[in-house]
């Protein structure tokens, strides 16, 4: 099966606009729509994901765009949270799907190029 597109954003932040410039020309459209409030016909258990999820994301990454994919995203994991015993196998793959669309995981947030928490050593201010 073949990989998704990488949005340009994804690829100038991982280099690849560099190495390969012939296959980013085309600029990306990008929604200017802030993500909102959680739609009124979510459960009461996904509205509170809703938010819950807006506040974990990484910054900037959330749009209006995104919308229909956190709507998904705060269903399964409201329903997963509910009974996680009687959760379908299959919705899973669906639920850590939309996670990572939505850059929720260490391997999707290096993608992102989200910079790592740099340690103190004792010694730096030296």
């Amino acid at each position: 099966m073949a990989r998704h597109a990488q949005p340009r954003e994804v690829a100038e932040l991982k280099g690849a606009t560099r190495r390969n410039p012939q296959r980013y020309r085309k600029e990306s459209p990008k929604s200017e729509q802030p993500l909102g409030l959680a739609p009124e016909h979510l459960s009461p258990g996904a509205k509170a994901l809703w938010f819950e999820i807006e506040n974990l994301a990484p910054r900037g990454v959330l749009t209006g765009a995104d919308r229909l994919t956190l709507e998904i995203l705060a269903e399964l994991l409201s329903e997963w949270r509910e009974s996680p015993r009687e959760f379908a196998v299959g919705k899973y793959t669906h639920l850590i799907g939309c996670l990572a669309r939505l850059g929720m995981s260490p391997a999707d947030r290096q993608k992102l190029g989200m910079e790592k928490a740099k340690e103190g050593n004792a010694f730096d201010d030296f």
